[in-house]
């Protein structure tokens, strides 16, 4: 796979994302951003954290990162792809860290946590994509099954089953038992007499 374009689309789209994050707010910011942000302990046991925020917000930071996970595991080679979740988890954390002296910005524990639920799911739908794709592959190349009519499975092959199944176990094929014999020669019992 050619990754040079991805690595275009994910140079625009960082500083898309890093324009929207840390750039110049063009509305008035207003939060409940404890002093020290996401690096203040108390700011992560606060109710107003997580109690205080519209659904739209937290639903525009998970989608915002979802690309940011999928381009990251698409540029990440596949053995690698835990290296796609730590990029999105890096990537939000440096921003939260940026917006903590920002005065026109809010660095907030939840949103550390949206950001980088966003970046996971963005991975993991390109590893259920991948696996799909991998399994109608597998698929693809697997011969179709012969059908099965039930005169295939009872009757006559049943009892031939039997026999054969008969004769390997006195061989001591599939068995640790000894196979059993007469008279101590070691010949094997024919029981299908």
């Amino acid at each position: 796979m050619n990754r040079r374009p991805l690595r275009f689309v994910a140079l625009f789209y960082t500083a898309v994302v890093l324009w929207v994050t840390i750039g110049p707010a063009p509305w008035r910011t207003s939060g409940n951003q404890l002093e020290g942000g996401i690096l203040n302990p108390d700011a992560w046991t606060a109710p107003v954290t997580w109690t205080t925020g519209y659904l739209s917000e937290m639903v525009f930071n998970v989608a915002l990162f979802v690309p940011v996970g999928v381009l990251a595991a698409l540029i990440i080679p596949r053995r690698w792809w835990p290296l796609a979740l730590v990029a999105g988890v890096v990537f939000t954390a440096v921003i939260e860290l940026v917006q903590v002296p920002e005065p026109t910005r809010v660095s907030d524990p939840r949103d550390l946590v949206m950001n980088t639920a966003g970046a996971v799911l963005g991975v993991l739908l390109v590893l259920t994509a991948r696996m799909v794709r991998r399994a109608g592959a597998v698929a693809a190349v697997m011969p179709a099954a012969a059908p099965v009519s039930v005169g295939d499975v009872v009757g006559a092959p049943l009892e031939r089953g039997v026999v054969e199944r008969d004769a390997l176990v006195g061989a001591g094929v599939g068995s640790r038992a000894a196979p059993a014999s007469v008279g101590g020669s070691g010949a094997p019992v024919d029981r299908t007499a």
